[in-house]
Parts: C-alpha cells; structure tokens; sequence
C-alpha cells in the first residue's frame, strides 16, 4: 500500500484532498504501525481479509 501510495502521490492521481486532520492523522498511524515488521507479523492475512470482506458476498453469489 505505501508503494501505491507513493506512485498516486507523485504522479498526481488522488482525486481528492484530505483535509480532516483526525483522518490523516489516523492514516500515519496505521501506515506506521504496518511499517512494523513484528506488527505485520502478527496480523496475518486479516488485513487482506477486512478489505475483501464487503465484497465476499457478491463474489460469493455469482458463482452459485
């Protein structure tokens, strides 16, 4: 996610400015933490599997 980031940032593809300062702050400290090795260790495969989560049902449905 950092390596996407930085590419989107440097070639100017956000389409949106950030402005709540809570969020960005919350967006740092995600990023830090996942900069952890010992962190990203411990959480596994979960954070792959929260981002497909709300998505599971509708890949789900069209395969029955």
């Amino acid at each position: 996610m950092k390596a996407d980031h930085r590419f989107y940032k440097a070639h100017g593809l956000y389409d949106f400015p950030q402005k709540k300062k809570g969020t960005v702050f919350k967006m740092y400290l995600v990023g830090t933490l996942l900069s952890s090795p010992k962190i990203k260790a411990k959480m596994g495969n979960s954070l792959n599997e929260g981002m497909i989560a709300p998505y599971k049902k509708v890949l789900n449905s069209d395969y029955e």
